[in-house]
C-alpha cells in the first residue's frame, strides 16, 4: 500500500477519479468495486465555470431527463442502488453501515415497524421543502438511502452539525434536539448528497429552491444546514468506489448523476468562497492502491 500526503489546498488539483480510501464500512467487507468511467460529455456545459454560473449549469444538466419514481417504487430502486457488493441479497444501511436483507424493510410482512427493519431515509429531510410524495425531491434516489428504522426516526428532520450526545444505536453518531452528526465514515457521502439537492432543485419544478445554509434552520423551510460543516466533511471524507458505483446505478435508473461525486472540486468552486477560511491548515492521506 502506498500513501501520499495531500493538503486540502492541493487536493482539488488531483484527477477527480483518484478516490480516497476512507477506511470505512464501504471497504470492510473486502469486495472490490470497479466503477465504469463517466462520459465526459455529460458535463460539457459546466466545464470552465465557477460560482453561480457553475451552479446554474449543473442544475440544467442534472434535471434534464431525470425520472421520478413513486414512493413505493423507491423500495426496489434502493435494493439495487445500495446493494451489498459482497452479498447481493442485502443492502448497506446508511449511518450504521450494517448489511441488511433486502426484504427486511419496514413494510415487508413481520418486519413492518420493527426497530431493526430498514426505512427510506431522506438525507435532505422532506419536511424542509417537499412534504408531499408527489414531489420529485421526495423520491430522488441521490439522497434517499436505506437506514435502520430506529435511526431514521431519531435523525428525524435535524440539521447536520457536530456535537451532542452519543446515539446508542450507531457508533459514531452524535445528536441534539436539533442536530445530527453521522459517523466519520459517511460524513462526505452525506455532504455530497446535500450539495446535490442544493443544485438540483431551484424552484423550477414543484419543489421550492432548496438552499444549503450556514447555521440552524427552521422546520418547513426549504433550507438545511450547516453549510460549512458539510463542506468540511466533504473534504475530510473523500469520494470512494462505493459512491461512484451508486452514482452509476442511479444514472441507469433515474437518468441523472451527482456531479459532486464525479467532480469533487466543484464543491469548492461553488461554496469555497464562504467556507474555505474556516478549514484551517489541515491535511489527509490518499491511498493510491
Amino acid at each position: 500500500m502506498r500513501w501520499i500526503l495531500v493538503t486540502f489546498s492541493t487536493l482539488f488539483t488531483l484527477n477527480s477519479f483518484s478516490y480516497v480510501h476512507a477506511n470505512s464500512v464501504k471497504y470492510q467487507y473486502g469486495c472490490a468495486l470497479i466503477p465504469a468511467a463517466v462520459d465526459l460529455n455529460y458535463y460539457q456545459k459546466a466545464y470552465g465555470k465557477t460560482g453561480a454560473g457553475l451552479h446554474s449549469a449543473l442544475n440544467a444538466i442534472v434535471k434534464t431527463g431525470a425520472h421520478k419514481f413513486t414512493y413505493k417504487q423507491a423500495w426496489d430502486q434502493l435494493r439495487y442502488t445500495d446493494e451489498d457488493p459482497c452479498n447481493t441479497q442485502n443492502v448497506i444501511l446508511l449511518y450504521s453501515g450494517r448489511s441488511a436483507g433486502k426484504n427486511t424493510n419496514n413494510t415487508t410482512g413481520s418486519w413492518a415497524n420493527k426497530m431493526d427493519a430498514w426505512d427510506r431515509e431522506h438525507v435532505w429531510a422532506k419536511s424542509h421543502g417537499f412534504p408531499k410524495s408527489s414531489r420529485a425531491a421526495y423520491t430522488d434516489l441521490h439522497h434517499l438511502r436505506p437506514a435502520d428504522h430506529q435511526t431514521n426516526m431519531k435523525r428525524s428532520n435535524k440539521d447536520f452539525a457536530e456535537g451532542g450526545d452519543p446515539f446508542e444505536k450507531v457508533t459514531g453518531v452524535f445528536t441534539t434536539a436539533t442536530t445530527w452528526e453521522p459517523p466519520d465514515t459517511v460524513k462526505g457521502d452525506v455532504a455530497r448528497m446535500i450539495f446535490y439537492m442544493g443544485i438540483r432543485y431551484e424552484g423550477d419544478t414543484k419543489v421550492p429552491d432548496l438552499t444549503v445554509v450556514e447555521g440552524p434552520t427552521q422546520n418547513a423551510t426549504p433550507k438545511l444546514g450547516d453549510l460549512c460543516t458539510l463542506y468540511r466533511w466533504h473534504e475530510m471524507d473523500f469520494v470512494d468506489h462505493w459512491e461512484v458505483n451508486r452514482n452509476n446505478r442511479i444514472h441507469e435508473r433515474q437518468g441523472n448523476r451527482n456531479p459532486f461525486i464525479d467532480h469533487p472540486e466543484w464543491v469548492q468552486a461553488i461554496w469555497g468562497s464562504k467556507c474555505r477560511a474556516n478549514l484551517g491548515n489541515t491535511a489527509m492521506l490518499i491511498d493510491q492502491d
